[in-house]
């Protein structure tokens, strides 16, 4: 546990989460995870410094956890969010839960530097119940996404990100089957939708494989752009909502990094030096490697700029159907 917060660190409580998950699983039990994000952690750790900052995390965390049952665990998640694993609550008897939780952060003031400070926070609430999600991973992105689009809208909010839907076994009744003729139908439809679908042949096998495997790649950054947990505005979440919804793709997840320009002409010279690399490296604002489509947008303040990156999953069936001589090019870039 981190000791300045006396809470499970991140490795812990995402440890905690995925056995809690395979026991309700395993015993068809109930289980809610929250997370909650402090809306003002970087106007205080702007204005009092990172340790103040630090203190509102360990005061929240400890509000938290004084509210909640011994048997809930809260955990540091990342920078200014914090992970609770719940077992036993379905989403409705969360919600209730989780407003008692914003009600304990909101109703004292925090004190922090002799200064009495008014904290809020916003939490995304998800339950292992009949829905959507299809895995731990899955779980943390949607809760990430709800949270994130809850600040934007001001925060101090209990919001349902949906229910994890249970995974369990099923048995179905087994057929007689004419298995050489099965196969013999499978290799005459497999060769016909390569004839057809992908017609670069030594490109085809490339094709085959990345409708399987829908692993994330990195996005790559400029060189001196540093991942941050600064929110870009809603009109540049709005541009990269209408680019991904235009092609119908399917969002995996989004990084934001900062790229701080010093003063003077050396200033200009890497702002100059990144605006090419971004023309170099993300023609037109995309790039496409197979089914992994990467959508960016940057926006500039008086010395630095936010550079976002969305990784999206362009559907199976939009990806057969693109031209099969592209993926030699694309390729060559990536390696």
């Amino acid at each position: 546990m981190l000791r300045s917060t006396a809470i499970w660190n991140r490795d812990s409580i995402l440890e905690l989460l995925t056995r809690e998950l395979a026991r309700s699983v395993r015993e068809n039990a109930h289980l809610t995870v929250m997370l909650v994000g402090i809306d003002q952690f970087q106007e205080i750790s702007h204005e009092h410094g990172q340790s103040q900052a630090e203190a509102v995390v360990a005061e929240v965390a400890k509000r938290l956890t004084s509210t909640m049952r011994p048997y809930d665990h809260v955990g540091r998640y990342n920078t200014e969010q914090l992970l609770v694993v719940a077992p036993g609550y379905t989403l409705s008897d969360a919600l209730p839960v989780a407003e008692k939780l914003r009600d304990a952060v909101v109703t004292l003031p925090i004190t922090i530097a002799r200064t009495d400070l008014r904290a809020t926070v916003c939490i995304s609430v998800a339950s292992l119940d009949d829905s959507q999600f299809r895995d731990e991973d899955d779980l943390l992105r949607t809760l990430e996404r709800v949270l994130y689009r809850t600040s934007l809208d001001g925060g101090n909010k209990v919001v349902a990100a949906g229910k994890l839907a249970e995974v369990t076994a099923r048995i179905r009744p087994s057929r007689r089957i004419n298995l050489p003729l099965v196969i013999a139908g499978t290799l005459a439809v497999g060769f016909l939708a390569l004839f057809f679908v992908a017609p670069a042949w030594t490109c085809a096998p490339f094709r085959v494989a990345d409708i399987i495997d829908s692993s994330e790649l990195p996005p790559p950054l400029p060189p001196d752009c540093f991942v941050t947990t600064d929110h870009p505005s809603h009109a540049t979440l709005q541009v990269l909502d209408t680019q991904r919804e235009a092609q119908g793709l399917a969002p995996q997840r989004t990084v934001t990094c900062k790229v701080h320009y010093p003063s003077g002409a050396a200033g200009r010279a890497a702002h100059l030096r990144n605006e090419k690399w971004m023309d170099e490296v993300y023609s037109g604002g995309i790039i496409q490697y197979h089914r992994h489509v990467l959508l960016v947008a940057s926006e500039d303040s008086a010395s630095d700029t936010l550079f976002t990156v969305e990784l999206s999953l362009m559907p199976w069936w939009k990806f057969v159907n693109g031209a099969g001589d592209k993926c030699w090019g694309q390729l060559a870039f990536w390696n």
